[in-house]
């Protein structure tokens, strides 16, 4: 009985408030999909000193000298090591 009862009660407040329900939906899709994303992310750093002397990586820091900014690699592409940056 409960749970026909729920079930009545949300349909009508989906037939009511439609926008809401819809925005509701869409803001749980995208909170899924963010933590899917973090989730997934390999954080690899332990080969990343194997790969720097690999591929003879320089430190490239900014025009003043106090920051660094990223990795530039022999194989013409720059890595942003943000653990590398503190």
């Amino acid at each position: 009985m409960a749970i026909k009862q729920l079930a009545k009660k949300t349909t009508q407040f989906i037939r009511q408030k439609p926008l809401d329900v819809s925005l509701m939906l869409l803001f749980a899709i995208v909170v899924i999909k963010l933590f899917s994303l973090y989730f997934s992310v390999n954080v690899d750093d332990g080969n990343w000193e194997h790969f720097k002397s690999e591929h003879n990586c320089k430190l490239l820091t900014s025009k003043t000298g106090t920051q660094r900014l990223s990795w530039e690699c022999d194989d013409s592409k720059i890595y942003y090591r943000w653990r590398q940056q503190r």
